[in-house]
């Protein structure tokens, strides 16, 4: 199996905000004819700060993170003493949607924009490392086709001949993969010493001063792993000319310049959505106790304890802060089991808890749990869980492989004499698939679908690790393991299914067909849940390789040892501590909150569906001319060229403030009292002005919806640009290109609308009713309690003799629900009705779109109507976002198209009604 990448247009989202950003901003050195400017390295560009602030500025107001009008630069002593400042730029993007793919892209981008050459992807962690040298094996092909004059090449720091090749001049762009381990003692690590080879020939440069020679352009995975001092140094060693940060979090945000959290990429169906099933401990008359930790306040030491206590809802489960006296009976609301449990005194070197009635408990000790019952039910849950989605995926003839991911305590527990899962494994899937009424013919021996991937001694040994220097080695081999396995897992000829892992999936790694998680182990670190989920969020691909994004099928559910309310709680935690915004981990759903939809074997075989399903299950391509003339002759009046207006020759900038000292004689002026004014005018005369023919075709090629147009439309529309706006070109070319490309853009698709034409593709692709309807469909999802407020988004139940294909119906918003009730309730006229899922789709130059509703009209006995309806808060399409409006107006067009009868298309609200003309 082969993965197969396609141009998504969050990813390139993320490409143009930071390729953006360098727009007029980089001055590359003079170079021999031939070369690119930065074959040697960067240590000559000249970088204009002043430039890269005002970009800064727009591109957060451009991209909807806060607004930032000042550069924050990253000023501190490397590890060779020397004083270094640089800026750093930080992209976020939900674990599982590409961010390594997008830095990699991001990078090429800017060797073809800029000539920049020399890239450092600086990474945490063996496994990170063993990801990033796997993505670029992955993505070789593609890169190549959609860069084919770009020639690349890639190495590891520490392989053979991987410093030299990269310091080397070369016409290349060439990525180094850095690990922070090579570089933060120099005392140690060799890349502080001259080579042998250096002190030959006379040279007097180490490894690693050869690297900050280079003024790379340093990628940091994960940077919240750099934050402490030291690693911040690794980071000035290398001598950035800028440093790019990706992440899904970042705990220091210099400088966002772009977001796609969590909650954006759940929305807009980028990963799976996420519903936890909580196995809870410790009830049932024993007292719960976990000791987390030990703090200490105000000299008095405190110790963490999570105990159950009495609420209005029943009995939860939260921390306590315990020292010498605290009785457990008044904490836990005076629950019988904690009678006589008071603390007699917290021993902070021993990282004990003793208790008057003679129990002592130790730093990470829990009580009143049966361990082993506890997994048994999680992996119980977990084997009919995956049971339960691969009967789905066959049922609706997706050809996905499932997988399940198991998370353990100790190695011990499933390798060792006195290892205990994998028999427990057997008999509960042995169990499992007799209950969900599987043919036992076809039941594998259960040893045959489990693997395990633990790090391991060179003799095989397996053993905890966790994630430390001295692990590295022996966590490598089983990083190599699985992640060279990661398409042979994912084919269904391989029986294994359920893989179980300690901390060598930790990170780094993810497979997109895990959809079963299983938490056999407490979550402890402050990251540790996110690191775990992170394992599974990524979207599945069939046995082809192509993703698959069915909201149906693309749900990760895991088991847990805890309550749904604490994991959400710690989990929330986690994303604050680790620089997530407020509520962004709110999206969980309670897997045990479980609403089956239904289709109505009646509604689905109907006369009125059948004709209706026959005019609307086509697709079709569009075919899109422009008319070059009316754009060329709309386009000195358009809106997007007034930018231009307010480009300025570029000057130097003349900053004055007073000095304001602090006791200590430390100067504390705030940048809010520096004035500054234009300076001196840079003369750019004699200065070759860049091909802008070119530039604008390259904004319109990358740009989030790409167009490519003929050289002679380009230039018809750059000299249509009146002349003294046309000459604002030469004050500053970049920006100038941008605003013209934007402008053209917008002109093109809005004209598309008038000149696109739709034809039905060949009948043998077109939808199939019941892998669009599904005869039964899960959703976690709240279900709407009559007579009390419904939820935002959730499941209403039809009724029973109503005219819905399904028996219930899921909606977004509340005028969705407004509209479900009215259809619901008009039994005269409507004769059928649908919410159509998302995996009904139309395709349109500015993405796939999904229209809400499918229904069947008849008034007073006349002739039948077949309608498609979307429903909004407003009727006016210059109120929704261009992009939304502009799918609503192309999908008319598409339906306009229908081959086998008419089907009328409208957009609407839930006052407005259907609309149906009279």
């Amino acid at each position: 199996m082969k993965f197969r990448f396609e141009d998504q247009p969050h990813q390139a989202a993320a490409i143009s905000a930071t390729v953006d950003l360098f727009e007029g901003v980089l001055t590359p050195p003079h170079h021999v004819a031939g070369t690119p400017a930065g074959a040697g390295g960067h240590m000559d560009y000249v970088l204009n700060r002043e430039v890269l602030t005002e970009n800064l500025t727009r591109i957060s107001m451009r991209e909807k993170v806060d607004v930032q009008g000042a550069l924050e630069l990253l000023e501190i002593t490397d590890l060779l003493d020397r004083e270094r400042a640089f800026p750093n730029f930080s992209v976020e993007m939900e674990t599982g949607t590409g961010k390594t793919y997008v830095y990699i892209a991001t990078a090429l981008r800017l060797a073809e924009t800029h000539g920049l050459r020399k890239f450092i992807i600086l990474v945490h962690s063996v496994a990170i490392r063993a990801g990033v040298v796997k993505t670029f094996k992955d993505t070789l092909e593609h890169f190549r086709h959609k860069f084919p004059n770009l020639p690349y090449s890639w190495s590891v720091l520490g392989d053979s001949r991987a410093l030299d090749d990269f310091v080397a001049p070369s016409s290349e762009v060439q990525f180094i993969v850095v690990g922070v381990q090579l570089l933060d003692k120099p005392e140690k690590n060799t890349l502080y010493g001259l080579p042998e080879q250096a002190q030959i020939w006379g040279e007097n440069a180490s490894g690693v001063e050869q690297l900050a020679d280079a003024r790379p352009v340093v990628l940091i995975d994960e940077p919240q792993n750099f934050g402490k001092d030291l690693r911040k140094r690794v980071i000035a060693t290398l001598n950035p000319l800028v440093a790019l940060r990706y992440s899904a979090t970042h705990r220091e945000p210099y400088n966002l310049i772009h977001r796609l959290g969590p909650k954006q990429a759940a929305d807009q169906g980028l990963v799976k959505r996420v519903s936890v099933k909580g196995v809870v401990a410790g009830l049932g008359g024993q007292p719960y106790l976990r000791f987390e930790k030990i703090t200490v306040k105000k000299k008095v030491p405190f110790a963490e304890l999570v105990i159950d206590y009495k609420t209005a809802r029943g009995t939860e489960r939260a921390e306590v802060a315990v020292t010498a006296g605290t009785d457990l009976f008044e904490e836990s609301g005076r629950l019988d089991q904690y009678r006589g449990w008071v603390v007699d005194n917290v021993f902070r070197a021993e990282k004990r808890v003793a208790f008057e009635n003679g129990v002592s408990v130790f730093e990470g000790q829990e009580l009143g749990v049966d361990r082993q019952a506890i997994w048994r039910d999680q992996i119980r849950q977990t084997i009919r869980a995956h049971l339960l989605k691969q009967s789905d995926l066959d049922r609706a003839d997706q050809r996905i492989k499932v997988l399940s991911l198991f998370f353990v305590e100790r190695v011990a527990d499933y390798d060792g004499e006195y290892a205990t899962l994998p028999a427990m494994f057997d008999e509960l899937y042995r169990e499992e698939w007799l209950r969900a009424g599987l043919p036992v013919a076809h039941m594998l021996d259960p040893a045959t679908v489990r693997v395990a991937y633990f790090p391991s001694t060179k003799t095989g040994i397996r053993k905890d690790t966790a994630g430390r220097k001295a692990d590295a080695e022996a966590e490598e081999r089983a990083y190599q393991e699985i992640i060279t396995q990661k398409e042979l897992l994912l084919d269904r000829a391989n029986p294994r299914a359920f893989l179980f892992s300690h901390s060598a999936l930790r990170e780094g790694w993810d497979n997109p067909n895990v959809f079963q998680i299983g938490f056999l182990r407490h979550t402890k670190s402050e990251t540790e849940r996110r690191q775990q989920i992170g394992r599974g969020l990524r979207l599945p691909v069939d046995q082809t390789g192509r993703r698959v994004s069915d909201p149906a099928h693309c749900r990760l559910t895991l088991v847990v040892d805890e309550s749904f309310a604490e994991f959400k709680k710690g989990l929330n935690e986690e994303y604050r501590k680790d620089g997530g915004r407020g509520n962004e981990g709110d999206d969980l759903e309670d897997a045990d909150a479980v609403v089956e939809i239904r289709r109505r074997a009646e509604r689905f075989e109907s006369p009125e569906f059948g004709e209706l399903w026959k005019r609307i299950r086509y697709k079709a391509i569009y075919r899109v001319s422009i008319d070059e003339a009316a754009i060329v002759g709309s386009l000195p009046q358009s809106e997007h060229l007034a930018e231009l207006r307010f480009i300025q020759k570029r000057a130097n900038q003349v900053q004055a403030a007073d000095l304001v000292y602090d006791e200590q004689g430390r100067v504390i002026t705030d940048e809010k009292g520096v004035t500054r004014e234009a300076g001196e005018k840079i003369d750019a005369s004699g200065q070759r002005l860049p091909n802008l023919v070119r530039q604008v075709e390259d904004h319109l090629l990358y740009g989030k919806f790409p167009l490519q147009l003929t050289r002679t439309t380009v230039v018809a529309l750059l000299r249509a640009v009146p002349a003294p706006l046309r000459a604002k070109a030469l004050d500053d070319p970049d920006r100038w290109c941008r605003i013209v490309a934007q402008a053209v853009r917008v002109l093109v698709i809005e004209d598309m609308i008038n000149h696109i034409h739709y034809e039905p593709a060949e009948e043998t692709s077109w939808y199939d009713a019941n892998v669009v309807f599904l005869e039964l469909e899960r959703k976690n999802a709240a279900l709407v309690v009559e007579g009390q407020p419904a939820p935002k988004q959730g499941v209403w139940k039809s009724s029973a003799d109503g005219s819905n294909l399904l028996d219930h119906v899921e909606y977004d918003s509340q005028v969705e629900l407004a509209f479900a009730r009215q259809l619901d309730a008009d039994r005269q006229k409507i004769k059928l009705f649908v919410k159509l899922p998302r995996r009904f789709r139309v395709k349109t130059p500015v993405g796939e779109y999904s229209p809400d509703w499918a229904l069947v009209y008849e008034e007073a006995g006349e002739d039948r109507l077949y309608l498609v309806r979307e429903t909004k808060a407003t009727r006016n399409l210059d109120d929704l976002e261009w992009e939304e409006a502009l799918r609503i107006r192309f999908a008319k067009r598409h339906f306009d198209a229908a081959p086998h009868g008419g089907v009328n298309f409208e957009h609407t609200t839930d006052q407005d009604g259907l609309l149906v003309a009279q």
